[in-house]
């Protein structure tokens, strides 16, 4: 008789390994926000995760692969936070719908000054940009082309030419970036509320129902 497969059990050791992993990233994501990509070490890393240099290169075998696990990080989790956003809303009228996506976007998850700190470290290195740009661009581009789409919709159910549409569904995703820039320099006025606002007041002078 051909014999019955082995299940594998979970080992004690999985669940501490993916422990000291998630360690190892927030360090990572809070060194990128103190001393830039540039500045980013393995000593600084494992001193801010309070483990040994020995340690974190068990776990990650170089900087670089930590560096591919931290931008993973954010990316997924940046991704998880739109697709939640987007099934709360699923077939509601336009206005409901970028109301969500702007909400989204300062999302207490992902609006803080640590991680607004790895996004910006990642435009403003080119190395960064040619390492993780199809791993980055791919979420960011997704979303900020579905505002604009959103905002085409609702501005023909309102009779605003496309033109004018597209102009304003750039200039949204401007100022929410222009926000994240804001805060991410001035960490100490981060609001998301008044980001929420502003972003909802800006398109309320174009919009009956969205404000």
């Amino acid at each position: 008789m051909p014999k019955k497969p082995t299940r594998r059990t979970a080992r004690p050791n999985d669940s501490i390994r993916d422990r000291r992993r998630r360690e190892l990233v927030d360090a990572t994501v809070s060194v990128i926000a103190t001393h830039g990509y540039a500045g980013t070490t393995v000593a600084r890393v494992a001193k801010q995760a309070s483990l040994s240099v020995g340690l974190m290169n068990f776990h990650f075998k170089s900087i670089d692969k930590l560096f591919d696990e931290t931008f993973r990080f954010i990316s997924t989790e940046y991704d998880d936070v739109w697709r939640e956003a987007m099934a709360k809303v699923a077939g509601a009228p336009p206005a409901d719908r970028l109301r969500s996506m702007i909400e989204a976007y300062f999302d207490p998850r992902i609006f803080t000054h640590r991680k607004l700190a790895v996004w910006f470290a990642f435009w403003s290195d080119a190395n960064l940009r040619d390492r993780y740009r199809s791993l980055v661009l791919r979420v960011e581009r997704r979303y900020s082309r579905e505002v604009e789409r959103t905002v085409t919709e609702l501005a023909k159910e309102q009779g605003i030419a496309a033109a004018d549409a597209k102009v304003m569904g750039t200039s949204l995703t401007a100022m929410i970036d222009g926000l994240w820039l804001q805060f991410m320099l001035s960490p100490r006025t981060a609001d998301r509320r008044y980001a929420i606002r502003a972003c909802l007041g800006m398109v309320g002078q174009w919009f009956s129902k969205v404000g």
